[in-house]
């Protein structure tokens, strides 16, 4: 009985231990991407709140020259040419911008070295974007979610659905404001479709909404949208880091001045694959999205059915034995029960004895 007691705890105890792995590593892959040009070379940095031993690399370019695989650090460093012209091995696909002169540089940060998977995070990066540090001298990092009318994240959106655009400090020291701005959508085909401008502000033919608190902004998206002959979005928003709370911007007057009480900026990106309403695919999706809320309460549910299961196992082994018990006691009275004669044998001993 002991033996199977501590199995059972031996059970509970791997149990807990999943649970809590399970919820340690549901947290989001949120890494921090800033890039410094010089002398014809972009020089792109990677920070990550953990070990990283996926890939990063130019969105449409897996060579050598245009890629970096994670070793366990928790930060990945390497140059792209600015310069090297298109079928060169050293191209990684670098757009130039002939109005601004500006050079930027699709970038893929995957999670697993060779598999594609929804926590992978997409990047058009430019130079000069470097992110701060919290009073606790920790890297400030920004995660950005599409949550769902119940204020969900989600990874697939339904076409014309609304949702809203979530960006949040992963660690608020109580001292620092953001701010969205420069938001914009683009396809894996560099389709793209600007929804704030360089101040924060809505363009005006986007039906979207903005509302700032001091350690989150949301920009809602009154219907979803997607690209022509592709189901996967993503969303590119930078940052900027207030000391305190951001000011209030003006959209009502013109300009394109950016604020100028940010201490920083850092770039944060989410995607989702977009389906059509009519998809049954949709509907599996409510489906899934009904799932158990609170989550704490799916674990307490595991935790009754395991206690559960361990009772009756208990249970079981106590009325074996108990069983057991009373089969022997009933074959030990059996034994010693002394043998009974009937009245007529007993009479025809004593006639016998008589006539003797």
């Amino acid at each position: 009985m002991m033996c199977l007691i501590r199995r059972c705890a031996l059970v509970c105890t791997l149990l807990a231990t999943a649970l809590a792995q399970n919820t340690e590593s549901s947290g989001d892959f949120t890494p921090v991407v800033s890039a410094t040009c010089k002398t014809g070379v972009m020089s792109i940095r990677i920070n990550f709140s953990q070990p990283f031993n996926g890939v990063a690399h130019a969105r449409e370019f897996r060579t050598p020259s245009c890629m970096v695989l994670g070793n366990g650090t928790e930060s990945v460093t390497f140059d792209v040419s600015l310069t090297a012209a298109a079928g060169s091995p050293d191209h990684c696909g670098v757009y130039w911008n002939h109005k601004t002169d500006e050079r930027s540089l699709p970038l893929a940060v995957r999670v697993h070295r060779t598999l594609e998977l929804a926590e992978d995070k997409f990047y058009v990066i430019t130079c000069g974007k470097a992110g701060i540090s919290n009073s606790r001298n920790e890297t400030l990092t920004v995660s950005l979610r599409m949550l769902n009318s119940d204020g969900r994240k989600v990874l697939n959106a339904a076409f014309g659905m609304p949702y809203t655009l979530r960006a949040e400090l992963n660690k608020p020291d109580g001292t620092h404001g953001i701010r969205m701005r420069n938001c914009f959508a683009f396809s894996t085909r560099n389709n793209t479709v600007d929804l704030l401008d360089n101040r924060g502000c809505p363009l005006k033919e986007q039906s979207v909404a903005l509302k700032t608190e001091d350690n989150a902004a949301e920009l809602t998206i009154a219907s979803m949208f997607k690209f022509p002959n592709s189901s996967q979005i993503n969303f590119q928003c930078e940052i900027g880091i207030c000391k305190g709370s951001c000011m209030t911007t003006d959209c009502k007057t013109e300009g394109r001045i950016e604020p100028a009480d940010e201490e920083g900026a850092v770039t944060a990106s989410t995607g989702l694959f977009v389906l059509d309403p009519n998809d049954s695919a949709v509907a599996a999706l409510a489906c899934t999205e009904g799932g158990v809320r609170p989550l704490w309460l799916l674990y307490l549910a595991i935790a009754l059915g395991v206690m559960f299961l361990v009772m009756l196992l208990i249970n079981c082994f106590l009325c074996t034995a108990m069983t057991c018990s009373c089969a022997r006691t009933d074959v030990s009275v059996g034994q010693q029960r002394p043998l009974r004669h009937s009245p007529v044998e007993a009479g025809e001993s004593t006639l016998r004895h008589a006539s003797k």
